[in-house]
């Protein structure tokens, strides 16, 4: 990973901090919330640019925030592999 390290960057995603990052030129963006009732979690990734449409490129609803983290670490969405595989190849990001 770059601008960043991987450790860092996976302790944000499990308390489903904002987080903005780079792979191939696109910038993402991933984050969590909490239901109202603390019920469950939800977890969205999505382009940066796309924001406003709320047509999430990755969604997940699970009962805590480290079940969507693990989902999203485990779901193959560039090009079959999976942020793990590329996280190299990440530049962590800002606005």
């Amino acid at each position: 990973m770059k601008n960043g390290n991987i450790t860092d960057f996976l302790d944000h995603l499990y308390l489903g901090e904002e987080i903005v990052f780079e792979y191939e030129g696109k910038k993402y963006f991933i984050q969590g919330w909490w239901a109202e009732d603390k019920s469950g979690a939800t977890m969205v990734l999505d382009f940066v640019e796309n924001l406003e449409f709320q047509q999430y490129l990755w969604k997940n609803n699970s009962s805590t925030m480290k079940a969507c983290a693990e989902k999203f670490l485990a779901t193959p969405l560039w090009d079959g592999k999976t942020f793990l595989q590329i996280q190299e190849k990440v530049i962590w990001s800002d606005w």
